[in-house]
């Protein structure tokens, strides 16, 4: 459905309901089509994590998404890493739900010596027949082979849910071993559902990002890609013009259409292939890749919906529409300040703070008073909680952003202060660890070059969920100084850092000392490239959600108090080191921002105007008188 759980409203750039109306657009417009889904259907709304949030479970009967997309009639479908965070016990309920096929080919049960030999999941390929009708009317049978595949890391982002039960390959391994046997199996045409993203165009050892080179692999005809929620193609995409092989103005990966449709169904990806048939069999004469998206953004920021949601599938799921907005307006707590993101990476944020305690109460619960707890063990090393402020905009567009008004907390806000559905984790590190754990995240700033006004605070390649802060200790972030890891996470030998005067209760951080940490269990498995973390560090792998211990903090105290501080005294435990005079760096976040831009405390901003995609622009340092933005873009 197009609607924003978390805000309790509707929101026209998003859901299925929406994406359908094109679908059936597209059908209309031409006899031979294909529908296929790349992956992350099962959780991210609220309307598909009821079970996690305490509701009548979406899996009794048949999970509401998947009813939806029997009723659209795809042809096939593949997995995304997202699609674990319930168990592989209830995706598989919810998969044999499914009146179409679901592939993939790098997701085992038992690996072999190859990968033909492994014990697959799901169907590693399939192949549909399928009879087109060509311009004249005449029938024409055609074999359609299909590969699916996702990131090898979700063995590592999903460690809890998938250890001793699923496995995973190399995606270009499993390719390369199976479109082969496809084309033995007498497919004349091959589709990559690609739940990977557009990364280098060199092949690496497991991947994540690997939709060009697989593109490259002969006998693929076109691929269906995702999972880096991006456009593809995209003409404005300057990051792609450096690499070989993608054309990002013609959709092309290594000479082959791809697709790529955004993210919560803003897009539907359309591949228009014209097809011939011969003696040696059919090949693509041409081929054309296309976006068509649900919405647009007006200059002024807001939302316009291009199209209305398909009444039929509105009919389909209004029960569990109805059924998941009673239970998220259940109310649990009270809030005397409003909770918001809008600012979280410039300085601490109250939103982020009562993670932050919610993580450091849990981690005292698991302690408890002896040995018998599950952490008694560790009682006598400091504690600290790690989180970052997921909901900061980026890709997630100008409304992806915590905004909790003062008053009544309800359970629709625990997707709002935690956007993932991620576990708990205690892991125990030294003190030098934290200090290279901090580096890592201090990566999502760009190097500031004193006497600049206009340049990027934010490394757009970085997302903010890799933006760790550690609660329960003080420091600074020297913008001027060199970052000590890219953001992909690669390091950057012989750099010395930007954390500054980094201390645990006002002595300097001791490197040997030990420290509990409260983190989530992505990041303690390994997740986002913190190097130092791995899953040998984990002391607690808890099945307590995030946000399940946000609900247990937030009911314990009934109403918040007036501050919430990640720990005593409330005092800002980390800053952003002032710029040079004349120095200014510009970032983006939410239009409704500005309401709160005078609460800020630590660092002087000022309002530039609006970006074209929405977006209120800001600048850090170099003070200018506060206004309101424009109402054309900047």
């Amino acid at each position: 459905m197009p609607y924003d759980y978390a805000w309790d409203r509707p929101l026209p750039s998003v859901g299925l309901a929406r994406v359908a109306t094109l679908i059936r657009a597209a059908r209309a417009e031409a006899p031979n089509t294909l529908l296929f889904d790349n992956g992350d259907f099962l959780e991210g709304t609220c309307l598909g994590e009821r079970p996690r949030l305490g509701g009548r479970s979406a899996f009794a009967d048949q999970h509401p998404v998947i009813a939806a997309m029997n009723h659209l009639a795809y042809d096939a479908a593949t997995l995304g890493n997202h699609d674990f965070g319930f168990g592989v016990e209830r995706l598989e309920q919810a998969l044999s739900g499914a009146t179409f096929p679901f592939v993939c080919a790098n997701l085992v049960r038992e690996r072999g010596p190859d990968p033909l030999s492994d014990r697959p999941f799901l169907p590693p390929v399939a192949l549909l027949r399928r009879t087109l009708r060509n311009t004249t009317g005449t029938p024409a049978e055609i074999t359609i082979g299909l590969i699916g595949v996702l990131p090898p890391q979700v063995e590592i982002w999903e460690h809890r849910n998938l250890d001793g039960k699923l496995l995973t390959r190399d995606i270009l391994d499993a390719a390369a071993a199976w479109v082969p046997r496809l084309q033995a199996m007498g497919a004349d045409l091959i589709v990559a559902l690609c739940h990977s993203g557009i990364g280098g165009a060199l092949p690496v050892p497991r991947m994540e990002n690997a939709a060009l080179p697989l593109a490259a692999i002969p006998g693929i005809d076109a691929i269906i890609a995702g999972h880096s929620h991006r456009l593809f193609p995209d003409p404005a995409a300057h990051d792609y013009r450096a690499t070989p092989g993608v054309d990002a103005a013609r959709g092309t990966l290594a000479g082959k259409p791809a697709v790529m449709a955004g993210f919560w169904g803003s897009h539907l990806g359309l591949i228009d292939l014209a097809l011939a048939r011969d003696a040696a069999g059919w090949r693509v004469l041409s081929a054309e890749s296309h976006l068509r998206a649900t919405a647009e953004i007006r200059p002024d920021g807001r939302i316009r919906a291009k199209v209305t949601s398909d009444p039929a599938l509105t009919r389909l799921v209004r029960g569990a529409h109805k059924d998941t907005l009673r239970m998220i307006r259940t109310p649990i707590g009270d809030s005397p300040r409003p909770l918001h993101s809008y600012f979280a990476r410039i300085e601490p944020s109250a939103a982020l703070a009562l993670v932050h305690r919610a993580q450091l109460d849990w981690l005292d619960r698991a302690i408890g008073a002896g040995g018998a707890c599950p952490l008694g063990h560790l009682s006598h090393l400091p504690r600290l909680s790690a989180a970052s402020p997921i909901k900061s905009g980026g890709r997630g567009g100008p409304r992806f952003f915590t905004d909790i008004p003062a008053g009544k907390i309800a359970l629709r806000h625990l997707g709002d202060l935690y956007h993932f559905g991620n576990e708990i984790a205690a892991v125990v590190v030294t003190g030098a660890r934290i200090r290279d754990w901090l580096e890592r995240a201090a990566a999502h700033y760009c190097q500031i070059r004193p006497g600049v006004l206009d340049q990027p605070l934010f490394d757009v390649d970085m997302p903010a969920y890799n933006f760790d802060t550690i609660a329960g200790l003080t420091y600074g972030i020297d913008l001027l100084a060199a970052p000590r890891y890219l953001a992909d996470g690669s390091p950057l030998p012989g750099r010395a850092g930007r954390i500054v005067d980094l201390s645990y209760q006002g002595a300097a951080l001791d490197d040997r000392a030990a420290f509990l940490v409260a983190t989530n269990t992505f990041r303690a498995n390994g997740g986002g490239q913190f190097a130092g973390l791995n899953p040998a560090d984990i002391v607690l792998d808890s099945a307590t959600g995030i946000r399940d211990a946000l609900r247990q903090h937030i009911e314990a105290a009934g109403t918040l108090p007036p501050h919430t501080p990640p720990q005593s005294p409330p005092a800002p435990f980390w800053h952003l080191g002032r710029l040079p005079p004349d120095t200014g760096a510009w970032f983006d976040t939410g239009p409704h921002g500005e309401r709160f831009i005078r609460d800020l405390t630590s660092a002087p901003v000022s309002i530039l105007g609006h970006t074209p995609e929405g977006f209120l622009r800001c600048r850090l340092g170099h003070q200018t008188p506060l206004h309101s933005p424009p109402q054309s873009p900047i």
